[in-house]
């Protein structure tokens, strides 16, 4: 594959990953961070040095607007947009305390409805006609839309509409020759764990117990998942949620 592929959330975890694995399947690379600048550009300086061009560029996946600058800004810089990854949460130490479901006030919901679903319909709607005949859009998502994880509501309902939208998607982008997938992850192992857990290691031990491969997903076990779909090999798999938790749902 060749073109370039936009990413969300890519200055650390599995956003990073996912664009370090796309540079290595042939494409340059539009870095997207909130306020991360350092190491967006960081991720971006190992992608040129291993032969690949990228640029770290700003964006808020609250804004419909910001959206459309990112992938504007990464057209003008690098060419022709044929992978859309939409990583980031838009959760952050701004976002109030999750709790549960009802305790969280509607706006915190309609909050992470925009930065997950508004984002992914803003990204996609800018880049255009740049996806047609062979483009790949890929929302990462997790598990906890099919089991409860406690505070996880805002979150994982957000997630959810992703899931319903990228078939509809599916379905009305195929007769452009566009795949538009979900990539789930189970319990990732990544800094961002700290912000819905006052006790990660806890939370990836209990996990790791539960899950029939004995441990937590690393960000790379979710970016080569996503590297297939982006690939020439997944030119065929469209309107899926793809799971990979190493069995943590069979538990």
């Amino acid at each position: 594959m060749s073109g370039v592929a936009v990413v969300t959330g890519a200055s650390r975890g599995v956003g990073s990953a996912v664009a370090a694995e796309l540079a290595r399947l042939g494409f340059d690379v539009a870095i997207g961070y909130y306020s991360r600048a350092a190491e967006g550009e960081s991720v971006a300086a190992d992608i040129r040095a291993a032969g690949r061009n990228a640029v770290a560029l700003q964006v808020d996946v609250r804004s419909s607007e910001s959206c459309a600058d990112f992938v504007s800004a990464a057209r003008d810089r690098l060419g022709r947009v044929r992978a859309v990854v939409s990583n980031a949460t838009g959760f952050g130490a701004d976002t109030p305390v999750l709790g549960p479901a009802l305790d969280v006030p509607l706006a915190v919901y309609q909050e992470m409805f925009t930065a997950r679903l508004g984002a992914l319909l803003g990204l996609v709607d800018a880049a255009g006609a740049d996806l047609d005949d062979g483009g790949r859009v890929v929302s990462i998502a997790s598990t906890g839309t099919r089991l409860h994880v406690p505070g996880y509501a805002p979150i994982a309902t957000s997630m959810a509409a992703v899931e319903a939208a990228t078939r509809y998607l599916a379905v009305e982008l195929g007769r452009r020759g566009v795949t538009v997938n979900v990539v789930s992850g189970g319990v990732i192992d990544t800094d961002a764990l700290g912000d819905i857990s006052g006790d990660p290691e806890r939370l990836k031990a209990a996990v790791a117990r539960r899950t029939p491969l004995g441990r937590v997903g690393q960000p790379d076990d979710l970016a080569a998942l996503v590297g297939f779909v982006c690939s020439e090999h997944g030119r065929w798999v469209t309107g899926q949620v793809v799971v990979a938790d190493g069995g943590h749902l069979l538990g």
